[in-house]
């Protein structure tokens, strides 16, 4: 028996990673292979609440030895007929989500796959390697966009609460604050 590092349901996200915690798990020294994960495999959960099903995505060898709960599928796709960055696109698309919940084994707000339905995903494969590479690409810059506005949103709403507070506690007047940018502006779904 060894201890290795895991990878949990609480570690699969939708579109990454959270690999902040990380536990032990005490397994049979014959099973790591089994479960060890190769950089490319696809991390998909098996279940959960009806938004969580089939979250996840690309495990890209963070630690050099790390297995997988019996509750988080590892996809390894053929590379030669299938980029796995294109592969967890299409399972965290609508069309993937959507598929995952309709073959879903449903409770009240719960649902899961199993390997045999993961295994029946009917994956839309573009011709080639190369359109799979572009169209990656492409979702991984509007990614890297959202990513840029969510970062600034929350340093917006950290300044917003910053001055709130000095406001509210009068440490700054109203009276004091040039507002003179904010007359010219326009108003954001409001029409003029």
């Amino acid at each position: 028996m060894v201890d290795v590092p895991y990878l949990r349901v609480a570690n699969v996200q939708d579109g990454h990673l959270d690999l902040s915690e990380m536990k032990q798990i005490h397994i049979r020294r014959s099973e790591v292979e089994r479960y060890r994960l190769q950089t490319g495999d696809v991390v998909l959960t098996e279940g959960g609440d009806f938004d969580k099903l089939g979250r996840g995505f690309i495990w890209r060898g963070e630690l050099d030895l790390c297995v997988h709960q019996n509750h988080v599928f590892a996809v390894r796709p053929d590379r030669k007929r299938l980029l796995p960055e294109f592969f967890a696109y299409l399972a965290q698309s609508a069309y993937g989500k959507a598929y995952f919940l309709k073959v879903a084994h449903k409770t009240t707000n719960l649902a899961c796959i199993n390997s045999t339905k993961l295994k029946a995903f009917p994956v839309l494969i573009p011709p080639t390697l190369e359109e799979q590479r572009e169209i990656v690409e492409i979702l991984d810059a509007i990614d890297q966009k959202i990513g840029l506005h969510q970062r600034k949103r929350a340093v917006l709403e950290d300044l917003f609460k910053a001055l709130l507070h000095k406001l509210m506690t009068g440490e700054i007047r109203v009276a004091d604050l040039d507002l003179s940018a904010l007359s010219n502006a326009p108003l954001e779904g409001v029409a003029a």
